[in-house]
């Protein structure tokens, strides 16, 4: 069996742009896969057509040779890169499995367990009152864990505290000074959401590197009463040092990957204890065969598993077939939201189906969801900057 061609669909998702691949095969078996990246669509789809030359004449059994040459050759590495090579990479198991005739969690080493939990979100939105309802929202679906952003740095918020509305700079650089009222009012946020949800729901917190360590330091010990599983990327993620920083003397565990670049990018924070919850992103990182090794990193260091997942359906089956193998595997994200659910069912046929927080592990051949091309063919991507730069 050789490879004959590698295709791909660029199609809007949303608030980004979803890149679906398919590789093909003089014997009719295929391979499919998905992934995403907010502003970099044209950058993604150049990588993916040159890389999956690479890939023309090739065994597609040979995956781990495929991931190591496409890395290796590119010379100059980085998330951009692992992005293409993710697509290809999950493609490539997808294809094994079908041909094969066995789901790709049986390639991976077998279930370790039968459901995969995951989170879903929640908007900070202008209220802790807001929030909480919010928040039962989710806990009306059916969602036991819930992860959202830092009020008032993505919208505007008040509080019986704070009657005029504040927003912090959406370009505001982890280093400059942050207003007096945002402590007691990002309490105010989990204290209402705790209050609506008890003590038992799961809550995540994500910065988005937005902070330095004293602040971050600050946050932790604001937050502490209220019991979150974890606070993601609370300082920029290059710094493993103010990582570990932030880790060590935060009570409350500290969580980042989604920006790693396969398990050469991971191993500084695994070793040296930087992060207390592994996020890599299957759809970034290098793909199944990059998240399976960084999952081996983290479990010999005593690291759960949390992946970094908010695309859609395909990517979302390729992250949860491997969380279903891991020992030391938490939970992941979802992004099962009405609006990005439109998508899952318009582009695919039998999507990841998730019910009360959980996906139910399926044993349909690959990763189990097909694509249906002539749908992804009618919505052509959205840019958010033209040619010359600008939004």
């Amino acid at each position: 069996m050789k490879i004959t061609a590698v295709r791909q669909w660029v199609a809007e998702f949303g608030y980004y742009n979803a890149h679906y691949v398919r590789i093909e095969t003089d014997s009719g078996v295929v391979g499919e896969s998905e992934v995403g990246m907010r502003r970099r669509s044209r950058t993604v789809s150049a990588l993916i057509e040159e890389l999956g030359e690479y890939l023309v004449g090739k065994d597609p059994t040979r995956i781990e040779q495929h991931s190591e040459r496409l890395y290796r050759d590119s010379f100059l590495g980085g998330t951009l890169l692992t992005i293409a090579i993710s697509a290809l990479d999950n493609a490539l198991w997808d294809l094994n499995g079908r041909d094969l005739g066995v789901p790709v969690h049986r390639l991976l080493g077998g279930k370790f367990r039968d459901t995969v939990p995951v989170y879903t979100h929640a908007r900070a939105t202008e209220t802790p009152e807001m929030f909480a309802r919010e928040i039962r929202d989710r806990l009306d679906k059916g969602f036991t864990a819930i992860k959202t952003t830092l009020p008032g740095f993505y919208t505007k918020v008040s509080s019986v505290h704070h009657d005029v509305p504040a927003v912090i700079p959406a370009r505001l650089t982890e280093t400059e000074a942050l207003p007096n009222w945002v402590w007691p009012l990002i309490a105010e946020y989990f204290e209402a959401a705790r209050e609506e949800a008890g003590p038992d729901v799961k809550f995540m917190l994500d910065c988005h590197g937005r902070l330095n360590v004293a602040n971050a330091l600050k946050l932790a010990d604001t937050l502490e009463p209220f019991n979150l599983t974890f606070i993601e990327e609370p300082v920029p993620y290059e710094r493993v040092d103010w990582m570990r920083e932030v880790a060590t003397r935060s009570t409350t565990p500290i969580a980042s990957g989604e920006r790693w670049a396969n398990h050469y990018g991971a191993a500084p924070f695994l070793e040296q204890h930087a992060v207390s919850v592994a996020q890599p992103d299957i759809a970034w990182c290098g793909g199944i065969t990059a998240g399976k090794k960084i999952s081996a990193l983290a479990e010999t260091q005593g690291i759960s598993m949390a992946f970094h997942n908010p695309f859609g359906p395909l990517a979302s089956a390729a992250t949860w077939h491997l969380a279903a193998t891991l020992p030391n595997f938490m939970i992941s994200e979802s992004m099962i939201t009405p609006e990005q659910m439109v998508f899952w069912d318009r582009y695919t046929e039998n999507p990841p189906e998730v019910r009360n927080g959980e996906w139910h592990v399926s044993d349909t051949p690959g990763l189990g969801t097909r694509l249906r091309i002539d749908e992804i063919e009618k919505h052509p991507p959205r840019f958010e900057y033209d040619r010359n730069g600008t939004r």
